[in-house]
């Protein structure tokens, strides 16, 4: 196959160089703005500048908030000495003031009083209710009626006495001898009981003899007589036992009146809260020191909540230091040189990686907005940390650096460029991530792996669901870096759980986030991804609904172009599903007057043969123009857009051309024969332009194949025969003529793409315009119906179609 162009002809140059005059113009600022380097270092300086502003310019030089209970990433030494009012050292002064404030009790009476009346009561009972009834029955048959009674009188009054007691008391006293003892013996619990009795606590100190040291104080008592019960029922059984000298009669009594002795003293909580207070109050506030050169925070230990105000501290001298304006001090100024150095490795990186094609400041842009918008939201979830809700809660700043969305910028970049570009940008978000938060090395690398697992599941989503899959495995895979780290520094499980479920939920919110980014900046930067092109593929689209209803011929022309294309896409490396998509859309204009096109027309008919060559021409051409049209008005991506312009490129309609050049010849003859009828037209007059498309020429690779796969396949259907080498002639003639006509001298398409794209139409062609074997006659059939049962092979049917039409005869139109 000749693939070198020939020289062309003096007039063909000078139409060349009026279209591409023609041509220049518009594309001048588009151009100018694509690869000017001047755009590209503004692009530089502001990406820098913006980048500086949303991760360090207000930052405190002590670095993000540290977490409580955190193992400390960062070294914090003081750089001038200060000083600062410690809350903490000075409420825990408080609280130990508070403490040894002794607890305040009140003497309450009535428990003693109750038990008095009780005791009155009783001996009241035994004289006017038990004594009486006990007078006229023997002895032994006393003891039913005692317990009768106590039972009766314990429910009315509450006083539980044991009839064996009552007995005693009844057998060894006269009447007036027991109200003398029950009098004498509410006396001597009364004195037990005047000072207070308290509850013995379950560890009591006791002193060098024995007794229990209780730290309290009876408002309006006596605190060296307070007793505990133990010590109270000592005591009561020694005052009782002088009562008598019937031993059974003194214990009888003592189980009578223990039943009264009870703790008498009242907690007092308003009291003692109030002098606590006031103790509390009297403590002066606490100053803690730091020197020049002091640590604050030593990396690798557990951070103390002291260290935690200490360093906010420390924060809040260095804002109010004079040394800082406008949040400028030599932290900021060395991470800014981080930045720019970091930004340079990007810029080398993207030169030395990236095809020349591949370099364009429209790419550049892209990646400085990206990289901006996710900067953006990790400050402002660092910022969520200086809040008084967050930093006063330890368990919520242990989740915010898992709680970053650092592979949003890698998601979006992997599907609208690919995955070179988001590895760029995953190392980018991730060294700035890991500035902001200290410059510690962990940091980096779990928001590196994080945005390297996003990239590889984000490869080739052409699906949302995909897309959301890709930023959930990013989550999981931080989830669980989050958890062995967790783990690893002994940190609580709740704090591990929580980290994990924060990692989580970012990676999802992360896939919303990207999917609603995505046609944003598919719109602004006019990049439009496999999911969109997907999408465009539907054919309930009603731009590819109106070419199956008004124009079925060229819808079907569309399809096989796509098939053609796709597979040659495939071939060289180009984006495929962009081909097949766009080569759906490639005829769109031909809609508008549709039976001006061979493929639809039927029934013979041809509305050419009614006009001028020219005129035809004219109308041929306008379905390019139309179809912009109607691809705008249905907001069609851009690229759709300029491979509808260019996939005629600015060939030459050979057809009517050929025939505008016949007429004006059989018009010349009248006036060489001497005839005095003038020429219509003489054939120099024949301008080649007006036969020409407008253009543009094919300016990418994917344009390219459209272009070629259009006229293959349209040419193909002329075909008398299909064989492999009249299919080859066909796609080498068509191949070598558009080369010799310059349509690729804008493409950037290398020797060895254009062989395999010509290979594979040539492969695909013979798949598509297959022929069928002559089925066999049915001899017994023909009998029946008296006709031939055998059908016409396909190939027969095809080249009858053609017959019916021979001046509407396919070719690269």
């Amino acid at each position: 196959m000749p693939i070198l162009p020939k020289k062309k002809s003096k007039k063909q140059q000078t139409a060349d160089a009026r279209r591409k005059r023609r041509d220049a113009e518009p594309q001048k600022a588009a151009t100018f703005f694509e690869t000017s380097q001047a755009v590209s270092f503004g692009i530089f300086l502001l990406m820098a500048f913006l980048i500086i502003v949303i991760c360090f310019l207000g930052q405190s030089p002590a670095g993000p908030p540290i977490t409580p209970k955190q193992v400390a990433k960062v070294r914090i030494v003081a750089d001038f000495p200060f000083s600062f009012e410690s809350k903490l050292e000075t409420e825990r002064a408080r609280q130990q003031r508070r403490q040894r404030v002794l607890p305040r009790y009140r003497l309450d009476q009535k428990p003693f009083q109750e038990f008095s009346t009780a005791i009155d009561g009783l001996n009241s009972a035994l004289e006017t209710e038990l004594m009486p009834e006990l007078a006229n029955l023997p002895r032994n048959e006393w003891p039913p009626v005692i317990d009768q009674f106590t039972a009766t009188y314990g429910a009315e009054t509450g006083l539980t006495v044991s009839a064996d007691d009552l007995a005693i008391l009844l057998d060894k006293t006269t009447p007036e001898e027991r109200a003398s003892l029950l009098r004498e013996g509410s006396l001597a619990l009364r004195d037990v009981m005047h000072d207070g009795v308290f509850e013995q606590p379950a560890s009591a100190t006791t002193s060098m003899d024995g007794s229990l040291l209780v730290p309290m104080v009876v408002i309006g008592g006596r605190g060296d007589n307070i007793q505990s019960e133990e010590e109270a029922a000592r005591l009561l059984n020694i005052n009782l036992a002088g009562l008598g000298d019937d031993l059974s009669l003194s214990r009888a009594l003592y189980r009578i009146f223990q039943k009264g002795l009870k703790p008498n003293l009242e907690y007092d909580v308003e009291t003692t809260e109030s002098i606590k207070e006031q103790a509390a109050a009297g403590v002066e506030p606490v100053h803690v020191v730091f020197l020049q050169g002091q640590v604050i925070v030593e990396p690798g230990n557990i951070v103390s909540l002291e260290q935690v105000e200490a360093v906010a501290a420390y924060r809040e001298q260095l804002t109010k230091s004079a040394e800082i304006v406008w949040g400028f001090n030599a932290t900021l100024v060395h991470r800014s040189v981080m930045t720019i150095v970091l930004m340079l490795c990007g810029i080398l990186f993207m030169q030395t990686v990236f095809s020349l094609n591949g370099r364009s400041n429209r790419r550049f842009g892209l990646i400085a907005t990206v990289l901006i918008i996710n900067l953006l939201l990790l400050r402002v979830i660092q910022q969520f940390g200086e809040t008084s809700f967050f930093g006063g809660n330890s368990s919520l700043l242990a989740m915010l650096p898992f709680a970053a969305p650092v592979a949003l910028g890698a998601i979006v970049m992997a599907i609208m460029v690919g995955p070179r570009p988001a590895a760029l940008i995953t190392i980018a978000v991730s060294a700035l991530h890991s500035l902001m938060w200290g410059g510690a090395i962990d940091s980096f690398l779990v928001s590196l792996l994080g945005g390297m697992v996003a990239i590889y599941f984000a490869r080739e989503v052409r699906l949302r669901g995909k897309l959301m899959r890709a930023s959930l495995a990013s989550g999981l895979v931080v989830a669980l870096v989050a958890a062995f780290l967790g783990f690893l520094n002994e940190l609580p499980p709740i704090t591990v759980g929580q980290q994990v479920l924060t990692a989580i939920g970012a990676g999802l919110v992360t896939g919303v986030i990207v999917i609603g980014l995505l046609p944003i900046m598919e719109h602004i930067f006019k990049y439009t991804t496999d999911i969109t092109l997907l999408e465009l593929t539907d054919f309930n689209h009603p731009l590819l609904r109106k070419l199956q209803m008004d124009a079925p011929g060229t819808y079907h022309h569309s399809l096989m172009v796509a098939n053609l294309a796709e597979r040659a896409a495939n071939e060289v490396g180009a984006n495929a599903l962009l081909c097949r998509a766009t080569s759906l859309y490639h005829d769109i204009g031909k809609t508008v007057k549709p039976e001006y096109f061979t493929e639809n027309q039927h029934e013979g008919y041809n509305p050419h043969d009614e006009l001028t060559p020219a005129m035809s021409a004219l109308i041929i051409k306008s379905h390019v123009k139309e179809g912009v049209d109607m691809a705008k008005q249905h907001k069609l991506p851009d690229i759709f857009i300029d491979i509808i312009r260019q996939h005629h490129g600015t060939t030459l309609i050979k057809y009517f051309y050929s025939k505008a050049c016949n007429r004006q010849q059989q018009t010349v003859l009248p006036l060489q024969s001497g005839t005095s009828n003038p020429p219509f037209e003489r054939p120099e007059d024949v301008d080649e332009s007006t036969f020409r498309y407008e253009g543009p020429k094919p300016e990418f690779l994917e344009s390219a194949i459209i272009f070629f796969a259009d006229a293959v396949e349209a040419a193909s259907r002329s075909l008398k025969k299909v064989t492999p080498q009249s299919v080859e002639e066909l796609v080498d003639s068509i191949f070598s003529a558009r080369l010799d006509d310059g349509q690729l001298d804008n493409a950037p398409v290398t020797v060895a793409q254009i062989r395999k794209v010509r290979d594979s139409f040539c492969f695909t062609l013979l798949n598509m315009l297959h022929s069928r074997v002559q089925y066999p006659k049915d001899d017994v059939a023909k009998k029946k119906r008296g006709q031939s049962a055998s059908p016409v092979p396909m190939q027969e049917t095809q080249s009858a179609i053609h017959a019916q039409n021979p001046s509407g005869k396919r070719t690269a139109v």
